[in-house]
């Protein structure tokens, strides 16, 4: 399946941002030809328009790691599925699927056994909130 995601920029033009308080990897940055710089957060995710370097930081700063803890949807042949974050790296994703008990209380697991494995960058990943 192909994934339709915009390409990640040159490689010459990106380095790891580290949140100051830290050192946290949160993110990266690409410097553009006229000295702006645009932010990706960690599934190259574009976050904005090229910016100075302090405004691009604070916006990745903001995003933190906080999409590791949110829901995801997955698209697979058979549609949309409800997953977690389980690792990052720069180059994939391995997200698990959620299960929900419907007993009144939502409690959330993630299956451990059935990871799967996302290339970085993807479309087939979206925030479970913006689903609806």
């Amino acid at each position: 399946m192909s994934t339709g995601a915009s390409p990640r920029p040159d490689a010459a033009d990106v380095f790891d941002h580290l949140r100051a308080e830290d050192g946290e990897h949160v993110g990266y940055m690409e410097m553009t030809a006229d000295g702006g710089f645009v932010p990706y957060d960690l599934l190259w995710q574009r976050r904005g328009e090229p910016m100075d370097l302090d405004e691009a930081e604070a916006v990745l700063d903001g995003i933190g790691l906080r999409l590791l803890a949110e829901d995801w949807l997955l698209q697979e042949e058979a549609g949309w599925t409800r997953v977690r974050i389980r690792e990052i790296d720069r180059d994939r994703v391995i997200v698990g699927r959620t299960t929900e008990n419907m007993s009144g209380h939502v409690a959330k697991a993630i299956d451990l056994v059935g990871g799967i494995d996302v290339e970085l960058p993807t479309d087939r990943l979206r925030p479970a909130g913006a689903a609806r």
